[in-house]
């Protein structure tokens, strides 16, 4: 594909729209930019927008961001117009043959694409991670890379019509974007869509599918690909990984699970065990994720605002012993919590709930431990050291997003830190 002999418009002005306009400028690349919110009407083959009309007979493709529903009256109009959409990896892809790894799921992909890149660098094999992981997927035309690989959301399999991949995997699948998807089906059947063109295909052995693809999981403390348990390594209470004589440090059953992943991928590519063990101590922590970030009075404070759903909260809970005081809530979600009661009411021993689903929480958790009511974090920080409890870890971890309060997760992460460390300066 050509570029500098087409024409595209830009749907959305977001992340997509940004990596898009740099590298469009840099290239010299014919574009226009609009929001949904800027269109007036459709007409036939013009666009009426505030700021004018465009000619879609002059547009040679759409890029959509993916944060667009499919079920957007401008989406199914332009459509309907015979725009041809394309996406910002179908871009890349057109530019650049490389081996791709792409990688998707619930949770975790961030952290596995990062590790995965960390891994492979550490091992001579340059890689970058892009994608949703918040990297342009430009910057792999930047520099010669061997592995490309790209964090994909749901968001953007429902668009990409052609994905080449070598490796592509699904991580795991639990009840999220469900205002978006009508169906945990229908969330799993998008997210299968990485598997098309894929070389070769890996599921977490969790996720009930009818095509045999290769798997990974873990079990007991073994870590499995297809179903055979890796002699040589093991891993205690997701605090450690065992390879032989050596030990590794790990922070919780996410850190496991991601590393599990990683070793089934790395199979394939050939690299060993004990070189993606080196790699793995090598690697760089992510905030926001489990994150040790403060200790005061030999109480732990953890940061897991990246928590957004149930399954992040449960593996968070996990991957701490016990005596935990667990913050959750936020914004309202089309996702059950009846899979957190147990382990909250053998874990925790107070359970403080905000923001605008607390009720919701309650009701669905049915908690059989002390519960606070409160509105927003400054009110439970402020709580947390009026009756502060010696000996035990304050959880962070949310189970849902924030948007009526905060931008993303690092903008309420961040707060939640500020606010403990303002605390603990003042008492100090």
């Amino acid at each position: 594909m050509n570029l500098s002999k087409l024409s595209f418009l830009i749907l959305g002005k977001g992340v997509t729209y940004n990596n898009c306009k740099i590298f469009f400028d840099k290239n010299s690349i014919t574009y226009q930019g609009i929001n949904t919110e800027d269109i007036l009407n459709i007409d036939n083959d013009i666009i009426h927008t505030k700021n004018g009309i465009i000619n879609i007979r002059s547009i040679s493709y759409t890029v959509i961001s993916p944060g667009i529903k499919k079920q957007n009256k401008y989406v199914k109009k332009l459509l309907n117009a015979g725009c041809k959409f394309i996406t910002d990896v179908e871009l890349l892809q057109s530019q650049l043959k490389a081996k791709y790894i792409c990688v998707t799921g619930t949770n975790g992909k961030t952290s596995t694409v990062n590790l995965l890149a960390d891994i492979l660098n550490n091992n001579n094999q340059r890689a970058l991670a892009c994608g949703n992981n918040g990297v342009s997927l430009f910057k792999a035309l930047e520099e010669d890379f061997r592995y490309i690989i790209i964090e994909l959301s749901s968001y953007q399999l429902e668009y990409i019509k052609n994905l080449n991949s070598f490796i592509s995997i699904i991580l795991n699948i639990s009840e999220d974007h469900l205002d978006r998807h009508d169906s945990l089906k229908e969330y799993l059947d998008i997210k299968l869509q990485i598997f098309n063109n894929a070389d070769n295909c890996i599921i977490n052995s969790d996720i009930e599918v009818s095509k045999k693809y290769q798997t990974y999981n873990i079990n007991k403390n073994k870590f499995f690909i297809n179903g055979k348990a890796l002699k040589e390594i093991s891993f205690m209470d997701y605090k450690s990984v065992k390879l032989n004589k050596k030990i590794f440090k790990v922070n919780g059953k996410h850190e496991v699970m991601n590393l599990c992943a990683c070793l089934a991928i790395l199979k394939i590519i050939g690299l060993s065990t004990n070189d993606t063990l080196i790699g793995f101590s090598q690697r760089l922590a992510l905030p926001h994720r489990l994150e040790k970030f403060c200790t005061y009075k030999a109480t732990n404070f953890i940061n897991d605002s990246k928590s957004t759903n149930a399954s992040s909260t449960l593996n968070a809970l996990e991957s701490i012993s016990s005596s935990v005081t667990l913050i959750m809530g936020g914004d309202k979600k089309k996702i059950s919590y009846s899979s957190l009661s147990k382990i909250i009411n053998d874990k925790v021993k107070l359970l403080i709930l905000f923001g605008c689903n607390k009720k919701d929480l309650y009701n669905e958790i049915l908690p059989n431990v002390d519960t606070i009511f409160l509105n927003n974090l400054e009110e439970v920080v402020s709580y947390i050291f009026s009756d502060f409890r010696r000996k035990t870890t304050i959880l962070f971890s949310p189970g849902t997003s924030s948007f009526s309060l905060y931008h993303n997760f690092e903008e309420r992460g961040n707060h939640f830190k500020n606010l403990v460390n303002y605390y603990v300066n003042k008492k100090v």
